[in-house]
Parts: C-alpha cells; sequence; structure tokens
C-alpha cells in the first residue's frame, strides 16, 4: 500500500459518512470526488441511453453503489441518440459490455403533444399517442436485448404538476394524467413480459418530492436537463436501490433499540404502562413497527438490541397490548448493559450472518455513531423525530429492497428458531455424528422448475458464505440455464425431524464432451455443517456419470466472504490444475470423487421416495 493510499481511504470513509448522516446533493458530490481516486470496490459497469441530461444524476447513483462496495464505471450514449445507441449491434452499447443497462427517458421529449398541446388532441390521438410511446420503448428495449443479455432499467413517467386541462383533467378517463398513467401500465405489462427488465419508479420519485419542485421547466427549454436539484438525491437513489438488488447487495437483517425507538418513552423510567404506542404521541412508533412487520413478512429477520434491564423489555413485548412487534417476531435479541457494538457481533454470529448483513436503528446519535466507527460493514440508520416520519426513515435508504420474493421469505424467523431447537438437540448428543444421525435429515434434489427458479435466482443474489464462485443470476439466467441442452440446474431441500429448510442449495453445471463444468455451487449459511453440500455434489457427479461425463471441474473465484470454501474441491477429491481465466480451478476424474456422508437420505424430485442413502 502506498504512503497515500490510507490519506485516500480516509478521506473516502469522511465523504462517504456525510452522505450517510447528511444526505445532500453537495455531499454527494464531494463524496463522488473522493471517490475519483480509490479504485476499490467490486467493479460495475453501467450503460445508459438518455434522451435527457442525466449527467447530475449520476454522481448520487455512483455513490449510493459505493456505499455497498460497488465501484461504477459508466458508458453514458449520446443526447437523444436512444434509437442510435439501442438498434447498433456494433455501436457503443455493445462494445461497453456493461453488466446494467439504463433506458433513460423523458416524456415530453417523447411525445410533446401529448405532454404539452394536449387540450388539441382528439380522444383517439390521446389512445394512439399513448400506444405509440409503450410500443417505441419496446422496440427499444428489443434493440437492447441484441446487444446485451445484461438487466435493463426502464422508467415510468411522473404526473405533471399542473395538467393542461386544469381541474378538468380529473373529470374523464381520456385525461392528460390518465394518458401517464396507462403509459406506466403499458410499460410494466412489457417488463413482465420481457427477461430482466426492471421499472424504475420515476413516477413514486416525483409524488414524494413534489412534481413541481422535482421538474425544472427552465433547465429543461435551455438544456434538456429537467430534473430539479430536490429530485436528483432520490432519482439516483432509486436507481441504485435496484442495481445494489441485482448485485446482491441486499440486507437480511434489522437490528432495533428499543426505548424511544420501538415505542416511545424510556421503559425503565416511565414503567411499561407509561410509554407512547397506539395512538396520539404513539402513533409514529406504531407506524414504524407495522412497517418492521412488513420487512418480516418479506424475510427481514428482526432482533433487538437496548441497553435495559431484559425483564422489563420482555414484559412490553410480551404483554402491552398496543406492541405490534412481539418476542416471536424475533431471530435474536440482546437486552444488557453491554455496548451495542459488542452486542452486534453476538447478534451476527448467532444468527450466523456477516456484519455488511445487517442495518441497525437507533435514536441515540451517539450509539449510532459508535456503530459506525466500530462496524463500519453494519448499516445505520439515526431515527431522528424532527426529520419526519419515522416509517420513512427506515424506508427510503432502500436497505432490504430485492427485486425476487419467494414464499420461503416469510417463514425466514421460523428457520432460525428452529435452528435453536437444533442447537438444545445437539447439546445432549454425545458426538457430532450421533446428532448429526439423530436429525433424521433427507435431501430432496430436482432439476429447476418454474416452482424453484425465483428461489434459486435469489440465492445466486444474496449468498455470500458458501459460494464458490458469486456469480449472480437473475430468473432469466436462471431459466436460460434450465432450457439449455448442454446445461443443468439443480436444487437441493433440506428437511429434518425439527423443520423443513426450505431450498437451501444450489448448482449450475455445464456439459462439453467428457467434462461437467460446475458454473456455481453455493449453500445458504443455515445449512452449514451438516454435510449437505456433499450431497449434492454427489448428484451433481451422478447426473454427469449419466450424461456420459467421466471428469468433473470448476472454479474457486475467491471474494472477501467465502475463503471459508477454498478448500471445498479438494476435500471432495478434486485436484488443482492450471486456469485459463480467474480463480483456482480444480477437476478429477468423477470415479475418483469421494462418496457423500450417510447421515442424509436423498430424494430424487420432490415428494419422490427415498431412492439412495
Amino acid at each position: 500500500m502506498s504512503p497515500s493510499e490510507p490519506d485516500t481511504r480516509d478521506a473516502v470513509r469522511v465523504a462517504l459518512d456525510r452522505v450517510r448522516t447528511d444526505g445532500t446533493y453537495t455531499a454527494y458530490l464531494a463524496a463522488q470526488n473522493a471517490l475519483a481516486a480509490d479504485p476499490s470496490g467490486e467493479p460495475v459497469r453501467i450503460a445508459v441511453l438518455r434522451n435527457f441530461t442525466v449527467e447530475p444524476i449520476l454522481p448520487v447513483l455512483e455513490v449510493e453503489l459505493a456505499l455497498s462496495g460497488l465501484k461504477a464505471s459508466m458508458y453514458v450514449g449520446d443526447f437523444d441518440a436512444v434509437a442510435a445507441d439501442a438498434l447498433d449491434p456494433d455501436g457503443g452499447l455493445a462494445r461497453s459490455s456493461p453488466d446494467v443497462v439504463i433506458l433513460a427517458l423523458w416524456l415530453e421529449g417523447l411525445a410533446p403533444r401529448l405532454v404539452g398541446r394536449f387540450p388539441s388532441l382528439t380522444d383517439d390521438e390521446v389512445a394512439a399517442e399513448t400506444q405509440r410511446v409503450v410500443g417505441y420503448v419496446r422496440d427499444m428495449l428489443v434493440g437492447v436485448r441484441r446487444s446485451t443479455n445484461a438487466p435493463i432499467i426502464v422508467n415510468n413517467f411522473p404526473l405533471l404538476g399542473r395538467p393542461a386541462l386544469g381541474i378538468l383533467d380529473a373529470q374523464g378517463e381520456a385525461s392528460q394524467h390518465g394518458s401517464i398513467l396507462a403509459i406506466g401500465r403499458g410499460l410494466l405489462g412489457v417488463a413482465r413480459d420481457m427477461p430482466d427488465v426492471f421499472i424504475a419508479d420515476h413516477l413514486s420519485v416525483f409524488a414524494n418530492v413534489g412534481s413541481s419542485d422535482g421538474f425544472d421547466r427552465k433547465k429543461w427549454l435551455h438544456r434538456r436537463s429537467p430534473v430539479g436539484t430536490v429530485a436528483l438525491a432520490p432519482l439516483g437513489r432509486e436507481y441504485a436501490r435496484i442495481i445494489r438488488a441485482l448485485r446482491g447487495r441486499v440486507r437480511k437483517c434489522v437490528v432495533v433499540d428499543c426505548d424511544d425507538t420501538l415505542w416511545g418513552g424510556v421503559v425503565g423510567e416511565d414503567g411499561p404502562h407509561g410509554l407512547a404506542l397506539g395512538e396520539g404521541p404513539g402513533a409514529a412508533y406504531t407506524a414504524l413497527q407495522r412497517e418492521l412487520l412488513n420487512l418480516h413478512d418479506r424475510g427481514v429477520l428482526l432482533a433487538v438490541c437496548t441497553k435495559n434491564n431484559e425483564a422489563d423489555v420482555l414484559e412490553v413485548l410480551d404483554g402491552h397490548p398496543e406492541m405490534l412487534v412481539r418476542r416471536s417476531h424475533l431471530a435474536a435479541y440482546r437486552i444488557n448493559w453491554d455496548d451495542k457494538a459488542s452486542n452486534l457481533r453476538a447478534i451476527a454470529s448467532e444468527l450466523n450472518i456477516g456484519l455488511d448483513s445487517m442495518v441497525f436503528v437507533d435514536d441515540s446519535a451517539f450509539e449510532c455513531g459508535l456503530v459506525r466507527e466500530s462496524l463500519p460493514e453494519v448499516a445505520v440508520i439515526h431515527l431522528d423525530p424532527a426529520k419526519g416520519d419515522l416509517a420513512t426513515q427506515l424506508t427510503d435508504p432502500g436497505w432490504f429492497d430485492a427485486l425476487i420474493t419467494s414464499s420461503e421469505d416469510a417463514l425466514r424467523t421460523a428457520h432460525f428458531r428452529a435452528e435453536a431447537t437444533r442447537r438444545d438437540i445437539q447439546s445432549a448428543a454425545s458426538s457430532l455424528d450421533e446428532y448429526l444421525e439423530h436429525l433424521g435429515m433427507v435431501a430432496e434434489i430436482e432439476p429447476a422448475s418454474d416452482a424453484t427458479i425465483p428461489r434459486i435466482a435469489q440465492l445466486t443474489q444474496k449468498t455470500n458464505q458458501f459460494n464458490l464462485t458469486t456469480r449472480r443470476y437473475t430468473e432469466a439466467d436462471i431459466r436460460r440455464y434450465a432450457e439449455s441442452p448442454s446445461a443443468e440446474v439443480l436444487s437441493m431441500r433440506l428437511r429434518d425431524k425439527v423443520a423443513d429448510l426450505g431450498i437451501i442449495a444450489v448448482a449450475i453445471v455445464r456439459y462439453a464432451g467428457e467434462m461437467a463444468e460446475i458454473d456455481s455451487f453455493l449453500m445458504s449459511c443455515r445449512a452449514l455443517g451438516r454435510g449437505a453440500e456433499r450431497v449434492l455434489f454427489d448428484e451433481v457427479c451422478r447426473r454427469a456419470r449419466e450424461r456420459g461425463c467421466t471428469r468433473i471441474g470448476g472454479v474457486y473465484l475467491r471474494t472477501p466472504k467465502n475463503e471459508q470454501v477454498a478448500g471445498f474441491y479438494p476435500s471432495v477429491g478434486l485436484g488443482a490444475e492450471p486456469a485459463d481465466g480467474p480463480g483456482v480451478r480444480f477437476a478429477a476424474e468423477i470415479a475418483g470423487v469421494r462418496a457423500a456422508p450417510s447421515h442424509i437420505n436423498v430424494v430424487r424430485g420432490r415428494h419422490a421416495e427415498v431412492v439412495s442413502s
């Protein structure tokens, strides 16, 4: 490390901390300048095709991605040259080899009559213009897809601050606002019909900041730069939230303080019945709890970390009539007088998640500062009633945003509670082997299907620790692999006498002659320590033999989080050999790989009979 690197890193840290605590556009510009000298971060290439001036939004996008450890590089197409970029297979878009494409469109540039001269249009002309805009966007998306398989983000359109018909606009179906909403519905239909197309919600962003303030008419007319200063940061964050989710940078656990955070007041002083909850002064805290339960139902783990007497807090969680969040919703809690950084480490260890999977929420500026300084990996939200609605402060940063949901998300807390039961069984066993046998585990392994593809894609995007390559895939990517005659996608579901853990492991294999090449091999952290990964590997080898393969191989791509799997391939009998690309390559004759453990029974195909053990 050169002498200047620590200074650079310190400058970046200070600039990013200012964004975290300040969030003004000026803070984003300063952080972008600091990041220019720092090459660190996982690279992500972004191509932007646009019909308006997007440059003021890009500093926010770059900094927001840096806050999640991503280093953005941008290709920005020429102004109002969307068709030339999208439809040229040898153009700048294709040459940029993007990881993500942003199609940034302003409605007045696409349909000036619809926006500016609406009163002169007949109802039929309004309908035709609406369909034309949707068709144009569809054509551009098809053109982009010919150049790249990268995910594409396209925006819907904000409503106008002042519709041309005034109050008359709200009185009929063929209205200016109605046509803009119809275009949005049409774009949503296009996105659903095309793989890996996602909507940036300009409509909501401008509704939140106010259309009149968010749209700068003077800049639009003079420089085709329509986004007002107040909307620049929210729009940049909107794009960053989608890209962050695509790259698997989604937080899994929210840890909340109690006094003046989960409820109003201090339980040790005011007593359980003196707390602010329910209506009146407690309404803001009830709304925050309702939002926490929304996250819980989406699969985010809830935990409590508070300096308090445990009995006082548990009395409120279990018995207060206005409490929405109960002890049963919590995956873990630390109620003591220890420092909160140490308690957060303990919660992360108990749940077997990384600190960078956690978001800490507290009303105390001191506690928030301590956690930021001690645990920079943890995202921190300082709740401040002076800044407005508490629930909005929780959700606005978008730390928990995901593009894929599965039926197992709502069961995540139950999985962790089942794990506590397993620990009790383990403590009663005389050895690890006895414990594993006593669990009565069954692994159900099957090829990817419509029912399992969302969960498989979700695992590739969120699994970091037991992941040999950490390649992130969308549902469309998984479907392409599953439908390819030269590839296969396997999922593994694990259950035992305590509970069903759900789909916890994935293998993606490509076949070429006598070689079976493992593209991805990963398993959820909640299934570690049971030997299930060897069962899945054994099944990969079995299926490869059935296809006539005699050799199996794969690479290990090291990341800061997956060092624990560096020795996995050697442990199952694969040896190192020269690699053509990045990473360490391993391969072996399939006949020489080691057998799977005997304490897990294998079922091939969901609900089929046990065929091997």
